[in-house]
């Protein structure tokens, strides 16, 4: 799969399901299967972070993955939160006790592929989190390589997505910093308030001491996303978004305008805002599709 340069498919028509008498081991190998096909030449895996909770990293990682996918690319949502959350946003089902986890692939380095989801949006996939993952990072520090592990799975995921989006939880830990090192680039989501520079400085100084750790060339920073904006703004908060905005060493990809509505109504569905009939021409989504070129992902036509 390749760059589109044409514009997106607008409101895209989710996929039609799966068998329904179809057993887990024929899902794993026609998922596999149709990931062979028309496999890209490179992937993208793309950290979506801010060890800031509460700024939008899951609603902005699902709605960038639709943005993504109506200009054909191929994404995965790999969900790095023990809470779930952008699995939960597809409705994916967690695994279930005793089958296999995203914290077992990761500690015992196995295949992730027969963890990969489909979801009712063509070109979205997800790798679904689960509650064991809440204990990770005293499994990683248990293992003594654990800065190590995420990457060795990511690599795993190569040439089967465009891009794949890790939507990280609010921590600063081994977990999220393997998960770092598991990454090629980032965005940074945050939000207009008082602490949001604080944030921000603290997660651009945790990409630079892992990937000293880890031995590995600079983090790179697409971009930071500013969320849950709301105006007309005090004169403290208008300072904070000025600044923001005109970050020195990061780029400001966009906003997201608060739109509770465009955003709950779509995920009640299962979807993201760019492919629910009712909110893909809304601005909400608009936003969504400036941000995946504001960041190079895309190129319009």
């Amino acid at each position: 799969m390749t760059e589109t340069t044409t514009a997106p498919a607008i409101g895209a028509q989710a996929s039609a399901a799966a068998p329904q008498t179809e057993t887990e081991p024929e899902r794993q190998e026609r998922v596999r299967a149709d990931l062979e096909q028309s496999r890209p030449e490179n992937t993208r895996i793309i950290a979506m972070c801010n060890q800031k909770g509460g700024v939008g990293k899951t609603t902005s990682t699902i709605n960038l993955a639709g943005a993504l996918a109506e200009y054909g690319r191929r994404v995965l949502v790999l969900d790095g939160d023990p809470q779930g959350n952008a699995t939960s946003g597809f409705r994916i089902k967690p695994p279930r006790p005793g089958e296999l986890t995203q914290a077992k692939v990761v500690l015992d380095a196995l295949d992730p592929l027969p963890l990969i989801r489909e979801t009712r949006v063509p070109g979205i996939y997800v790798l679904p989190a689960s509650l064991d993952m809440a204990g990770l990072s005293a499994d990683l520090r248990d293992t003594g390589a654990g800065l190590a592990l995420y990457r060795i799975m990511t690599e795993k995921l190569r040439g089967y997505f465009d891009d794949v989006l890790l939507d990280q939880r609010p921590a600063l830990d081994l977990d999220t910093d393997s998960q770092l090192v598991g990454t090629d680039c980032g965005i940074i989501m945050t939000d207009v308030d008082e602490w949001a520079m604080d944030g921000l400085k603290r997660q651009l100084a945790q990409h630079k001491t892992v990937m000293a750790r880890s031995q590995r060339d600079a983090f790179d920073v697409l971009g930071l996303i500013i969320g849950r904006v709301q105006k007309p703004m005090g004169n403290f908060d208008t300072e904070v978004y000025k600044l923001l905005q005109k970050h020195p060493t990061v780029r400001c990809l966009g906003e997201i305008p608060i739109r509770a509505a465009d955003l709950k109504e779509a995920r009640n569905k299962g979807l993201p805002v760019t492919h629910y009939k009712k909110t893909a021409r809304t601005d909400t989504a608009g936003f969504f599709r400036e941000i995946a070129k504001s960041a190079g992902l895309v190129k319009a036509a």
